[in-house]
């Protein structure tokens, strides 16, 4: 489950051109930092960044997206700027840094950097430095617009998660999400650090289950919008949303196949849920598990060959899997409870999140061939888990994350706690993670 290697690695660093913004190397070294565990918590200082002209905000604001991202990591330590000697936004490179100002508020890792701000254009050198060893490991040049900063930011984390651990960051992707505006349910997205959170909806009514496609351009969701319960798609950038069905029964939970040319969803028929396919225009392909069983929550294996999903079939609601055209059935949820449901297939297809009824509703962990789960959250009601593209990572919807309400929150499997990431304003549930950006 952890990606990341307890001995020291070596890499060079050669990066292409990145899509929006340029990043070149600054730094051709080989890397000595260490991390001796999954939860060693490495101490990282991310201080306020030099200013080179009119760049003040920016450079307030880049360490600020950083220091979030890498906490969400789960492998970092963040250190709080209040402890640091060194005067905020100093400008100084690697032969001008004083060390031991960072050695004595335990720093092991130091990332800083400087920032121009001319004509709306942003001009960024990013730098991870060695403290114990003194030394740059991690160059990047970036330029970009002003509004760009947090691109440039999680761009920079990224670079540094893939130091330690050999395979790209997800920072930069985003989360679509079920949130509360009064009496309604909207849909509503932001980025993975919780900023840039909007509304997409205004349906004034009920959305459920968002999904994104394969390429991450479009969503599909249920809403109320026409006073029925039919799938909606909507591009997500923003815009006219499409209503793909129209038939008197409840459609919730549909998700796109992995060739992103039919949904698989349950369906009421006389008030007994099925799971069928649909194509893209909302008409029924067939009926994907027969039986008499009520049958909920489908979701595609990674290669399409198996489908996961919850039905009471034996009694109360379980996870269970099938061959992709129903066949086969068999239960993967054991994990002594009468209530299980939500089954998350993780990206690389060796794992499947759901959740059991168990003190509140908590989140457990399996294989495709079931077996003894492990349970990851303990406390409170943890539900809706979805998983980054990347599979290092488990976004949430939590009772248990401080705000009193229900708030989305981020596990990384690499170790560490839940990280809130949502307002928790008021109840936002059902989030469902982007692929990575092109």
């Amino acid at each position: 489950m952890c990606m990341f290697k307890k001995v020291s690695k070596k890499l060079f660093f050669i990066f292409n051109c990145l899509l929006v913004l340029c990043g070149q190397d600054l730094v051709q070294a080989q890397t000595d930092i260490r991390i001796s565990g999954a939860q060693a918590g490495f101490p990282v200082a991310v201080p306020q960044m030099c200013d080179q002209g009119g760049a003040l905000g920016v450079a307030q604001k880049i360490p600020e997206v950083i220091s979030k991202d890498l906490q969400i990591s789960g492998l970092f330590k963040v250190l709080n700027p209040a402890s640091f000697v060194e005067t905020p936004g100093k400008c100084s490179g690697a032969e001008g840094t004083t060390y031991t100002d960072w050695t004595v508020v335990g720093a092991e890792g130091l990332v800083k950097g400087n920032i121009s701000l001319n004509g709306g254009v942003i001009k960024a050198e990013l730098y991870l430095y060695d403290v114990l060893q003194q030394k740059a490991v991690i160059g990047k040049r970036y330029e970009g617009a002003e509004a760009d900063f947090a691109k440039i930011a999680h761009k920079f984390s990224n670079e540094i998660l893939f130091y330690f651990t050999g395979e790209k960051g997800v920072f930069g992707t985003q989360l679509a999400y079920v949130g509360s505006v009064g009496r309604f349910k909207e849909l509503f997205m932001m980025d993975l650090d919780g900023s840039n959170q909007r509304q997409m909806t205004k349906d004034r009514g009920l959305v459920f289950s968002p999904h994104w496609s394969k390429d991450g351009r479009t969503l599909v969701y249920t809403s109320y919008a026409s006073k029925m319960p039919d799938l909606y798609t909507m591009p997500s950038a923003g815009g006219t949303a499409t209503r793909i069905t129209k038939r008197p029964g409840l459609e919730v939970g549909a998700k796109f196949s992995p060739s992103g040319d039919t949904l698989i969803s349950s369906a009421s028929f006389d008030g007994i849920s099925k799971i069928v396919l649909f194509d893209l225009r909302g008409t029924i392909l067939k009926t994907v598990i027969q039986g008499g069983s009520i049958d909920v929550s489908p979701v595609y294996s990674p290669d399409g060959n198996s489908i996961a999903f919850c039905s009471n079939r034996g009694g109360g609601p379980q996870v269970y899997i099938a061959d992709a055209d129903g066949s086969n059935i068999r239960r993967i949820s054991f994990a002594g409870s009468n209530y299980c449901t939500s089954p998350a297939w993780s990206p690389k297809g060796d794992k499947i999140a759901y959740v059991c009824r168990n003190a509140g509703f908590q989140i457990f962990l399996t294989t495709p061939e079931g077996g003894s789960p492990s349970q990851l959250t303990f406390s409170g009601d943890n539900e809706d888990p979805t998983w980054s593209p990347d599979g290092r990572f488990l976004a949430f919807s939590s009772t248990n994350l401080g705000g009193g309400n229900k708030a989305i929150g981020v596990l990384s499997l690499l170790g560490g706690r839940p990280t809130r990431i949502s307002e928790g304003r008021s109840d936002e549930s059902q989030p469902s993670w982007s692929p990575m950006p092109e």
